[in-house]
């Protein structure tokens, strides 16, 4: 039986909650919606709880999309710069989070072709914000060390995907968002989307296959 670490590509799109789960939802974005109102009126410190809420999403998301922790923080923080800056032209009766959503996707786009440009690939770092993929310590480590070579060798396929794919990959199934959200966030048709997912997962594979077996 071979010892090659698979990767199986898994995406959960569907969400359980009770009622009063929803309705703290409703909630939540109803305050949400003040904050945005008072931000965009020039709110520094309504602007300030907007960041603490949605900074780590933004972090995270940058991370994936870059692969660097150095260049997730840079645009982070150029995200925020954009959102102070545009947030009056946003529609407080909108959802907020695939605004900013698209924001994060076309800022790590700018950076993506800048360090492409200077010749920088993707390289995954260890950084902290991958937590809920990271295996039960108290498990087998071996285990332990198969999860981290799986996410290491998908770094590795990822690096080699064009960056239409590559995002749209990374939004639906890794960010697990659904094909109409990501069609929305990337201002693609939702068949453009599929098109460029199925491709990105069969480059994926074939990827993987070449470094699991060290043709690579």
């Amino acid at each position: 039986m071979s010892t090659r670490p698979e990767i199986t590509l898994l995406h959960a799109n569907s969400l359980w909650m009770s009622r009063s789960e929803s309705e703290a939802l409703l909630s939540d974005a109803g305050e949400l919606a003040g904050l945005l109102t008072r931000a965009a009126s020039g709110d520094a410190a309504a602007f300030e709880q907007i960041v603490v809420r949605h900074e780590r999403r933004v972090l995270t998301l940058s991370w994936r999309l870059l692969g660097a922790m150095e260049d997730a923080q840079d645009a982070a923080q150029e995200v925020f710069l954009r959102t102070f800056k545009y947030l009056h032209r946003f529609d407080v009766r909108k959802p907020f989070e695939p605004w900013l959503v698209r924001m994060t996707v076309n800022v790590c786009r700018d950076l993506g072709r800048k360090r492409t440009q200077r010749g920088i690939v993707f390289v995954a770092e260890g950084d902290g914000y991958e937590q809920a993929e990271q295996p039960d310590s108290a498990g087998n480590p071996h285990d332990e060390l198969q999860s981290e070579q799986q996410r290491q060798m998908l770094y590795r396929a990822l690096n080699d995907l064009p960056e239409k794919e590559r995002t749209a990959f990374v939004l639906r199934d890794i960010e697990g968002m659904t094909t109409a959200e990501v069609a929305g966030a990337l201002g693609s048709s939702e068949a453009t989307v599929r098109s460029q997912i199925s491709s990105a997962r069969l480059k994926i594979r074939k990827s993987i296959q070449r470094i699991a077996g060290g043709r690579r």
